[in-house]
């Protein structure tokens, strides 16, 4: 039976999101806010976590930048507000859907089953794919392209010693174009790799992300760079300076 945890400082919210999911047979628990959320992730692992952005003490987001440094589950973020950066700024950070408030349970019960059927697709393929992104890891857990190291285990990347200071979104783009050096991808193929799974709204968040990666990547003088491949999407190279 699937576990998923819900977060929302709405009891009513909580108990509506709740009934609908235990009618479909999954495990819920539920937070009023996040104080307790990142222990319990650490300990009970579920599959999905259903987020709200607006709760009093630590916001949505934040939990969701602290979540992501150590777990991958499926998160889906909801925001009272509705706003576009709200979006954005969820997607960029590693959420993998996003709804605006009042929204229909049953499309966010549909919603929760596309990510775990998708979830359980990417599982049962990953044998396949790991030998092909294998080929593109060093033994020793990191990458060096000019002047650019690339850390898998801290999940860091450093710039001629100084570290730069990537969200982990920013990181996780930087990757896996740096694994497929000189490779164009298009922006729904970087959507579906990174954010790992099918991405229906605004491509252009691809967009957003890769000016602040650039941004901060020309900042420290960096030999590596992403490249617009123009009416396609984008890639990793290497330019001497």
């Amino acid at each position: 039976m699937p576990h998923i945890f819900v977060v929302d400082d709405d009891p009513y919210i909580l108990q509506l999101i709740a009934g609908y999911l235990k009618k479909e047979q999954y495990e819920v628990t539920s937070f009023a806010h996040g104080r307790e959320l990142v222990g319990e992730v650490r300990l009970k692992k579920p599959d999905c976590l259903i987020l709200d952005i607006m709760m009093p003490g630590v916001d949505g987001l934040t939990l969701l930048t602290e979540l992501r440094t150590f777990t991958e589950i499926p998160i889906i973020m909801v925001s009272a507000r509705g706003e576009e950066i709200d979006r954005l700024n969820g997607l960029e950070l590693g959420c993998n859907d996003f709804l605006s408030k009042p929204f229909n349970p049953r499309e966010l019960v549909a919603r929760v089953k596309g990510m775990l059927r998708l979830i359980h697709s990417s599982r049962l393929s990953q044998g396949v794919e790991l030998k092909e992104t294998e080929r593109h890891q060093p033994k020793e857990g990191y990458f060096s392209i000019g002047n650019v190291q690339i850390s898998e285990e801290f999940r860091r990347v450093n710039v001629s010693g100084e570290e730069l200071g990537l969200t982990g979104r920013e990181y996780e783009l930087l990757l896996f174009l740096s694994q497929h050096l000189d490779r164009p991808f298009s922006r729904e193929q970087l959507i579906q790799q990174v954010w790992n799974y099918d991405f229906y709204g605004e491509v252009r968040v691809v967009d957003d992300l890769v000016k602040r990666i650039r941004k901060k990547l020309a900042q420290v003088q960096a030999t590596l760079t992403i490249d617009t491949v123009w009416g396609f999407g984008y890639k990793a190279a290497v330019h001497t300076r």
